[in-house]
């Protein structure tokens, strides 16, 4: 009887142990998962700098609407802002947010408008009245006026003009791919299609 009953429970201990070992996989299995799952998942850093009204947020290769204004904004401000004695701390600056693809362009003609602005001693100055994002295009529009002064001039002229630029994110670094700037207003997709109906 003894005999009967200790191969009974020797039975069933293996029996828990069976089911045990099947558990103990199952936890390893999914912890494994969780673990790669959360690994694999990029980290979004929020940012609340005092220049934004909003949150902002980075990840590894992508960023948030107002993360992008913010950077249109500081671009607008440090190109716009010009005279012969900061040009080299502008392209120091400018450089290392260019995208490879837009670079020697852009760095050859900041450099022959710098080279103007020494020529004829001319300072620029740049009030934003207004950033905006476009969805559709990815671009940031940052509008506002300029005001260009000679030396022998003693009142600025202002103009209306607008900076353009689409902003991307590589290893939550902002790299800019495109930069336009032009006179007058945005020339949003509506703006644009408007102007088309009128021609057309």
């Amino acid at each position: 009887m003894n005999a009967q009953m200790f191969k009974k429970s020797f039975n069933e201990l293996l029996s828990d142990n069976r089911w045990l070992r099947i558990i103990l996989a199952i936890a390893v299995l999914t912890t494994f998962i969780a673990v790669s799952g959360l690994l694999g998942k990029d980290q979004r850093i929020i940012l609340t700098p005092v220049t934004l009204t909003d949150d902002a947020w980075v990840e590894s290769a992508t960023a948030s609407e107002n993360y992008k204004t913010a950077w249109g904004s500081f671009l607008a401000q440090l190109t716009g802002n010009l005279n012969p004695s900061s040009l080299d701390f502008v392209q120091e600056r400018l450089e290392p947010l260019l995208a490879p693809e837009i670079y020697n362009e852009t760095i050859k003609a900041f450099e022959a408008q710098a080279q103007d602005l020494r020529d004829n001693r001319v300072s620029m100055r740049f009030e934003i009245k207004s950033v905006n994002y476009e969805i559709a295009t990815d671009k940031v529009f940052v509008h506002g006026y300029r005001y260009a002064t000679a030396s022998s001039s003693e009142k600025p002229q202002r103009s209306e003009r607008t900076y353009e630029y689409k902003i991307r994110v590589r290893e939550y670094t902002p790299q800019v791919f495109h930069i336009d700037t032009y006179a007058g207003k945005p020339k949003t997709q509506r703006v644009l299609r408007m102007e088309q109906m009128r021609e057309g």
